[in-house]
């Protein structure tokens, strides 16, 4: 008897004259049991089942392969379902790969040091994104970053899954002292007209009122006697306050040229790799002549996970450019606006504003304005002397 077999019900009005005829015809059956008046169940070998076709016709049964027996079924099973077999094997491979390799390195505890400085003394110490958790000697790692940071008295790193977490203590660090014996002179850093000058150390060579201009000297570190004569050089020490400005001038035509968005788009999809090489998932070409730009990244997660691998979305909108006729006033309007948006990105944020002031002049086809804005603030700078 075949350790591989199959079970077979057949069902018909004479099931008793379908099994004399498959034994008549030289089929082992075995098992033999009725289910019901019209079904039986039996036991046979696989290959046998092709010959009862043609003793069913004649019974007018049906027969019908309800279970398989055996490993050989076991194994095509097996095999009919591979690439699904296969593909749960590589995906427990790979979620065990990606949990042993480290996809995220959080900081703590520095105020003083920089992130940056901290994460590129890491990569140069072996811990970085991508690294296998198993390569990386934490001690080692601690102790190179103690050595190429001095600001730094204490590192702890430990794992957390996939997420590498870096305490840190910093060092308190002496006051930096400055070397008196080095000669600077203080200069300005821009034109301007003197509202206060304070000369701790050196030669004051101009005084309040005065206009200079960039890099003249304002506070000598070359100390010179009533002759004019150099005795002795020192480090400048000082503070010069100036009024300054800002200017913008803006010119907008009446025949007015701007672009305005069709509502048409290209999208562009790709993939950048920690090496930094690009995969494209979509290389089309934009056709586009006027456009927007503008690109969305975000970081794949595998289970949840961080990757390195960066997702990069660039959108393209187009646009089309189109002529409005302006009145003077709608013209001031928007070159008053484009002088403000300009001024704002060249004023410094400790300046103290004094004053402001606004021409605007009328022509055939365009209209122009200047802002002028009139600021206090330090204008003194320290310059080694040569």
């Amino acid at each position: 008897m075949d350790k591989n077999y199959i079970t077979v019900d057949i069902e018909g009005l004479n099931p008793e004259k379908f099994i004399n005829l498959a034994v008549i015809n030289g089929l082992t059956l075995w098992n033999i049991e009725r289910l019901s008046i019209t079904n039986m169940r039996f036991n046979m070998n696989e290959k046998d089942f092709k010959r009862l076709r043609h003793i069913a016709k004649k019974t007018n049964c049906r027969a019908k392969i309800i279970r398989k027996n055996g490993v050989i079924f076991l194994f095509r099973r097996l095999y009919r379902r591979m690439f699904f077999i296969v593909g749960i094997v590589l995906f427990v491979l790979l979620i065990y790969f990606f949990s042993n390799i480290i996809w995220n390195i959080e900081i703590y505890g520095n105020k003083i040091v920089s992130e940056e400085l901290i994460i590129k003394s890491l990569n140069k110490a072996g811990l970085k994104v991508g690294t296998y958790k198993k390569k990386v000697n934490l001690r080692d790692v601690e102790n190179s970053l103690l050595k190429d940071i001095k600001e730094l008295s204490m590192v702890t790193i430990s794992l957390d899954g996939t997420k590498a977490k870096v305490e840190i203590v910093e060092r308190t660090m002496p006051p930096t002292i400055m070397d008196f014996e080095k000669p600077t002179n203080i200069v300005a850093a821009k034109d301007g007209i003197l509202t206060k000058v304070i000369a701790l150390k050196g030669q004051k060579l101009v005084k309040e009122g005065d206009f200079v201009k960039k890099g003249q000297i304002l506070i000598s570190g070359v100390i010179k006697d009533s002759q004019n004569i150099p005795i002795d050089t020192t480090r400048a020490l000082g503070e010069v306050y100036a009024k300054t400005w800002y200017e913008s001038i803006k010119e907008v035509p009446l025949k007015y040229r701007y672009f305005e968005r069709t509502g048409k788009y290209e999208k562009f999809v790709y993939l950048i790799l920690p090496n930094n090489k690009i995969v494209n998932l979509r290389s089309n070409i934009n056709k586009f002549q006027f456009y927007d730009k503008i690109i969305e990244k975000e970081q794949l997660k595998l289970l949840g996970i961080k990757s390195p691998v960066i997702k990069a979305t660039e959108y393209y909108y187009e646009k089309i450019e189109k002529i409005k006729d302006l009145s003077y006033s709608e013209a001031i309007e928007i070159a008053t606006k484009l002088a403000d948006e300009q001024l704002m990105k060249m004023l410094p944020k400790d300046v103290r504003i004094l004053d402001r002031k606004y021409d605007k002049i009328l022509m055939k086809d365009k209209v122009k304005v200047r802002k002028l804005i009139l600021t206090e603030e330090k204008i003194s700078k320290e310059e080694d002397i040569k």
